[in-house]
């Protein structure tokens, strides 16, 4: 009972994190729910399961604003992956490309021959992938600008939503209804009906189209929240989270002790 006490407190210092006052209309993801929450007001308008960031490449945490949604996206290759996953591929398989859908584009973002890459020069190089139904990404996904290049998006491989944990991108939130999240975000804009969405979606030419209000994402980690019956439901600490934060306010607490005991013992 204790162990779980403390870990509703970490949980609760982790909510205070959050802006006071949240417009009504907002994305949260809950990394070890493994969940996505589209909130109108007190009501939760949409709920769905995601996929986060693996261990070693965690979803991070932070709060930002979407923007805008592309259709049919291109998936540019991070320079990470590229280097340990694209490239070797490509180099030990020369159908992998072309399989693949890849377009290699040199320095100045012209789509150049792969046969012609100078292996020497391989970092003057990406890749990209074309859009289609093979794609990374999925056939949509949905853009919040930030730091860590992170955003939500669709993805090919639906067997994962089934499993139970879900910490299998290389950082990036997949989605498992992303045209019922492209409706929500665009039913303030009456020429995009479902069908013009889906048709969109699968349309093989990347499409952006920007929203009329941003609307704020939070991506948090709760491992402790509290179910819409008004259970308190615990979810497994899949980062490790919960026992780093109690490491550091502990030591913080023991700092501000000896703080305290250091000048009450000037002050006798």
């Amino acid at each position: 009972l204790g162990e779980r006490i403390r870990q509703i407190e970490l949980n609760m210092e982790r909510w205070r994190w959050l802006p006071r006052d949240q417009p009504a209309k907002r994305i949260v993801v809950n990394i070890p729910a493994f969940r996505l929450d589209v909130w109108d007001g007190d009501t939760v308008a949409l709920s769905m399961r995601v996929v986060v960031g693996k261990k070693d490449t965690p979803t991070p945490v932070f709060n930002d604003a979407m923007t805008h949604i592309v259709f049919s996206p291109y998936w540019n290759v991070p320079p990470t992956i590229a280097k340990g996953e694209t490239l070797p591929s490509a180099l030990r398989d020369p159908s992998f490309l072309q399989r693949t859908q890849m377009e290699v584009l040199d320095s100045k973002g012209q789509v150049v021959d792969p046969g012609s890459i100078d292996i020497e020069r391989a970092g003057d190089y990406r890749f990209r992938q074309k859009p289609g139904n093979g794609n990374a990404l999925g056939l949509v996904k949905f853009m919040f600008p930030n730091e860590f290049n992170v955003y939500l998006h669709d993805t090919p491989a639906d067997s994962l939503f089934a499993r139970t944990t879900r910490a299998f991108s290389h950082g990036c939130v997949r989605v498992e209804q992303p045209q019922a999240l492209a409706e929500y975000l665009l039913k303030d804009q009456g020429e995009w009906t479902p069908e013009k969405i889906e048709a969109a979606m699968h349309a093989g030419e990347e499409r952006t189209v920007k929203l009329r209000e941003p609307v704020p994402v939070y991506i948090g980690y709760w491992t402790a929240d509290v179910t819409p019956d008004g259970k308190v439901a615990f979810m497994p600490d899949v980062y490790g989270l919960d026992a780093r934060q109690a490491t550091a306010l502990n030591e913080r607490l023991a700092q501000a002790r000896q703080s305290t005991m250091r000048t009450a013992s000037r002050e006798r």
